[in-house]
């Protein structure tokens, strides 16, 4: 018989040693025992399993744990580092504005300022803190409402006071503070803030004395707002709307402006205030009546802290309108008297004319009619009738230009100042040589009426001429500026005018010389000053006797144009 198979088991480590401590070797043998024990090995193989892995979650749960605590850590010094950093720099700004932020006790004494405290007040906040707020100099009757504070009647209050500070000046300070409770409203302190006033104070007190300025004003005064709500009005203004102060301020501006009924306009003229530094506007006030008058206002727009206001200084144009309108009659009734002053002088001339001509043509016939019989002074008498009555004729024509001189206005037109005096010279002849000299910008140009110019230059130049005792006429004809002014001027080599004279020949019908010398009507000067004093220009004279004479006259530098 075969002996059976023996299977060697490969037993646990730990149950192995226990075998061959505890265990006979022929007792190990035993299939019964060694299925027993197989159970065993297979027990503490599955133990060991279960170790490892409950090392292997322990493990992982410790370097979670410490990553875990790690984080939180850090999450905490983060967040220290943040409430510090939020600390600072809420300490930063309580220290940068301008407003003390003070704290108090129950008791009064102060446990907290910023360092507006020491800028506003003097006092150093090291030795303000832990006093009690009325050991500080303020005035009476601020420490007693304060006390209303302090001691519970009030929770909070509001109060203006002068406080003396360290320097021994007083400063206007607003106070605000707030009473802290407790869930049963018992006071745990008190907190707020503390403004310095002193400036604003001043600026009230500026804005009081304008204000009694204003009211004294003769000119109305009067401030809005961007939507046009009426902020104040002056005592002149409330005179002449015949309203008090009160009914006006607070009502719309179209209640006292015509031109502002429709409230899109007011906007309109608010948006174009902006834009420039001031306006000038007409309009018409409404007074209580119904009635209207004219006004001339000097608006300016202004903006302060956010807010825009209209100043206005109002006058009153009643009497100027009504003098324009009398102007204006006026002007119409001169220009109507002008025409009928043309009309007149037209038909004087042409009805002393009318005799004039009979006179000569019937000396005309006479002398032919008795040709045989004319001798000596006769016939010399006849040529002097003739004689006069042209001269009377001329005169007649002279009245005529004279009257209309500087009225008839020519239209303006842009020339060159040369080109009108070599045309101008061209014109004139005479039975001694003439010599003509130019002196000016051959580029000067004008914008002005040149017929008028023309004129002023023709006489000019004939007066020279017809007047000239040399055997050879010099005509020098210049132009330029004086001053930023045109300025002309005309001159001969004749025998001069004697300084007595130089007001005089501007006269109408003034001459120098006997009209049986020189044939002329004295008017042609005389054309020449109205027009110029028509035109605000001057006139004057340098003359040489035996030399020759130099009229100089300005143009009017409105008409002057750039080339």
């Amino acid at each position: 018989m075969t002996a059976p198979e023996t299977t060697e088991i490969t037993y646990h480590r730990l149950l192995k040693r226990q075998i061959r401590k505890s265990l006979p070797a022929e007792l190990a043998e035993h299939p019964e025992i060694q299925e027993f024990l197989s159970s065993v090995n297979q027990a503490y193989l599955e133990f060991q399993d279960d170790m490892a892995r409950v090392e292997r979650i322990l493990e992982q749960s410790s370097s979670e744990l410490f990553k875990a605590n790690r984080e939180l850590i850090k999450i905490a010094d983060e967040k220290t580092e943040e409430a510090a950093s939020t600390n600072r720099r809420l300490e930063e700004v309580a220290n940068s504005i301008s407003e003390v932020l003070i704290q108090l006790n129950k008791e009064g004494n102060i446990i907290y300022l910023n360092n507006a405290w020491e800028k506003v007040t003097g006092f150093k906040i090291s030795e303000s803190l832990n006093k009690n707020w009325k050991e500080f100099q303020i005035s009476p009757d601020a420490q007693a409402r304060l006390e209303f504070l302090f001691t519970g009647q009030i929770k909070s209050i509001q109060e203006t006071f002068i406080l003396k500070t360290s320097h021994n000046t007083e400063k206007w300070l607003e106070l605000t503070m707030s009473a802290q409770l407790s869930s049963n409203n018992d006071i745990l302190g008190f907190i707020g803030t503390v403004s310095d006033i002193t400036a604003r104070k001043k600026q009230e007190a500026e804005i009081t004395r304008m204000v009694d300025w204003f009211n004294e004003s003769s000119e109305a005064v009067q401030v809005s707002d961007e939507r046009g709500k009426l902020l104040f009005i002056n005592h002149e203004a409330s005179r002449r709307l015949g309203k008090s102060q009160e009914e006006i301020i607070g009502t719309h501006i179209s209640g006292i402006e015509k031109i502002f009924e429709d409230e899109e306009k007011w906007q309109e003229h608010v948006e174009a205030l902006k834009g420039i530094p001031k306006m000038i506007i007409n309009g018409f006030h409404k007074r209580e009546d119904g009635s209207t008058f004219p006004v001339e206002a000097s608006v300016k727009y202004y903006k302060t802290d956010g807010q825009g206001y209209v100043l206005a200084f109002i006058r009153d144009i009643t009497e100027r309108v009504e003098a324009d309108i009398k102007l204006k009659t006026y002007m119409r009734n001169l220009e109507r008297i002008n025409a009928e002053l043309d009309q007149f002088a037209y038909v004087v001339s042409h009805d002393l004319k009318a005799p004039l001509r009979a006179i000569n043509n019937l000396s005309e016939w006479i002398e032919e009619d008795i040709t045989d019989f004319l001798e000596g002074d006769t016939k010399d008498q006849f040529r002097l009738l003739r004689g006069r009555v042209h001269r009377m004729e001329s005169l007649i024509n002279g009245i005529l230009s004279y009257s209309r001189a500087g009225r008839i206005k020519t239209n303006k037109e842009k020339f060159l100042v040369k080109s009108v005096i070599d045309d101008l010279c061209e014109t004139f002849s005479s039975k001694k040589p003439i010599e003509f000299k130019l002196e000016g910008d051959p580029d000067f140009e004008l914008i002005s009426e040149k017929i008028t110019l023309t004129q002023i230059l023709q006489n000019l130049i004939s007066n020279g001429i017809k007047y000239n005792d040399k055997p050879d006429i010099k005509i020098t004809i210049g132009w330029g500026e004086n001053n930023d002014e045109p300025e002309f001027f005309v001159r001969d080599n004749g025998p001069g005018i004697s300084p007595e004279f130089h007001d005089k020949i501007f006269v109408i019908f003034q001459t120098l010389q006997s009209r049986d010398e020189f044939e002329s009507t004295g008017v042609g000067l005389a054309i020449v000053k109205k027009i110029l004093d028509e035109k605000g220009s001057k006139i004057r004279i340098d003359s040489i006797m035996g030399a020759g004479t130099t009229f100089y006259f300005t143009w009017p530098a409105i008409e002057k144009t750039e080339v």
